[in-house]
């Protein structure tokens, strides 16, 4: 194995979640998801499909003191890789306390799939694993094609999300009978032609060198099948194009004589190749506020990568869960915010024109009494979209002379939310509202009448 082309520094880690414990024990109630269960939203349920939810804010999962540089990262049954040296990062540094979407990150240039999983990467991981152990003097383990589906999935899931993440279910579709298991996972940046297999090697390399712990992981003499996953993204940086592995490997123990499907005495008997499916990573600013709203768990996956070009400097990111939409945006003055695309806020807006027309968002959808609220902003000018189960969603330009009559007269708490967008009746410009008041203006004169 060559490593002369990159270089290499580490970071600490998450630790793992189960190791030595038996699975009647070790089994979480909750089901299995990309955040912990504490994470998903609370509070009432919406009156209705379009009503805009208030998400509460969620822990962000970045390891703390990651260094953006860094080739090698990973975790393990609670040990803690060593602590590297600074890396040289003046520019990255600036880019993050800029606020700069992905600043100091690699960005990705193509989906999971640009460098496929494939039995050879698995062996070589297979092979390292069983070298450790018989050095340690334990018997080999043998390939296991569910446990490495289950792998894979975690792997993969690790790269939607642009860095290694302890699976908070192990378990989920492990063939029954198991009473212990262990993980490993890790992340490898790599640039130049260090490629696929030498890739897989020296992360495997890195994850079982750095998180021993004797006897009740990797070592233990009861441990008897291996799973394993693999994944990559494309990406390109200040060191030319490379891309990033992501590294699953699941240890469990199954009682001696104990049938479990799918095991084979290597991969090359049972390996399955991953049907690819895109894979984004979600990086910087945008990515903080993906993590602070629930992530995965509430927000879904993401569905391309960041792409600016907007007005005002703005940055946009979409996830996607089940048929709802999100969309992610920043701009410098404005940081990141979320507009629900299905909500009857974000359909408004989208209907509108976007950001050609209201503008950016400048707040996220907040909860007034009766309904809720969105504003966003252009060239200074500011529209709020209002939402109540007996208007729908409305426009009220701030900025205009209705828009600062409404205002002045307490918003939705004196004439009461807009039941139409402003129109034309003859010369004049009017916008009716729901207590019963139509605000009229012409000839630079603003009335009301009701």
């Amino acid at each position: 194995m060559n490593l002369a082309r990159t270089a290499l520094a580490v970071s600490t880690a998450a630790a793992l979640l189960f190791g030595g414990l038996p699975a009647a024990l070790a089994a979480p109630s909750a089901p299995a998801g990309i955040l912990p269960a504490e994470s998903a939203p609370t509070g009432p349920a919406p009156a209705r499909a379009a009503l805009p939810e208030d998400l509460p804010p969620a822990e962000d999962l970045r390891p703390a003191g990651r260094t953006p540089a860094a080739l090698l990262d990973g975790g393990s049954a609670g040990e803690a890789a060593p602590v590297p040296a600074a890396a040289d990062g003046a520019g990255q540094a600036a880019g993050q306390a800029a606020g700069l979407p992905g600043a100091g990150e690699p960005a990705a240039a193509a989906a999971a799939g640009a460098h496929p999983t494939t039995v050879e990467q698995i062996t070589e991981a297979f092979k390292v694993v069983n070298d450790h152990r018989s050095q340690a003097r334990r018997a080999p383990l043998v390939y296991n094609s569910a446990l490495s589906r289950n792998a894979q999935q975690w792997a993969e899931t690790m790269a939607r999300n642009g860095k290694e993440l302890r699976n908070p279910d192990p378990w989920a579709g492990v063939p029954a009978g198991a009473v212990r298991m262990d993980q490993y996972y890790g992340r490898g940046e790599f640039t130049g032609a260090f490629a696929g297999v030498d890739a897989v090697e020296a992360l495997t390399h890195y994850l079982l060198d750095f998180y021993p712990r004797n006897g009740t992981d990797q070592f233990a003499r009861d441990l008897t099948h291996l799973g394993i996953g693999v994944s990559h993204v494309a990406t390109s940086g200040p060191e030319g194009p490379g891309w990033e592995t992501y590294l699953t490997v699941y240890f469990y123990a199954y009682p001696p004589g104990h049938s479990v499907p799918g095991t084979s005495a290597t991969p090359a008997g049972a390996f399955v190749p991953p049907v690819s499916t895109p894979s984004y990573s979600v990086r910087g600013a945008i990515g903080t506020k993906y993590h602070r709203l629930g992530g995965a768990a509430v927000l879904g996956e993401p569905t391309m990568n960041e792409r600016g070009g907007l007005i005002e400097g703005g940055v946009y990111q979409p996830f996607r869960k089940g048929t709802r939409t999100t969309t992610i945006y920043w701009a410098p003055a404005n940081g990141a915010l979320a507009v629900k695309n299905y909500g009857s806020i974000g359909r408004k807006w989208v209907a509108a024109g976007r950001e050609h027309s209201y503008g950016l968002p400048v707040t996220d959808e907040r909860p007034v009494t009766g309904g809720a609220y969105q504003v966003f902003r252009r060239d200074g000018r500011s529209t709020t979209v209002m939402w109540s189960p007996a208007t729908g969603s409305r426009a009220i330009k701030q900025y205009g002379a209705i828009g600062r009559a409404w205002k002045a007269a307490g918003s939705e708490r004196g004439w009461g939310f807009p039941v139409t967008d402003e129109y034309r009746h003859g010369a004049e410009v009017r916008q009716r509202f729901a207590k019963g008041y139509t605000a009229h203006y012409a000839a630079g004169r603003t009335w009301v009448t009701r």
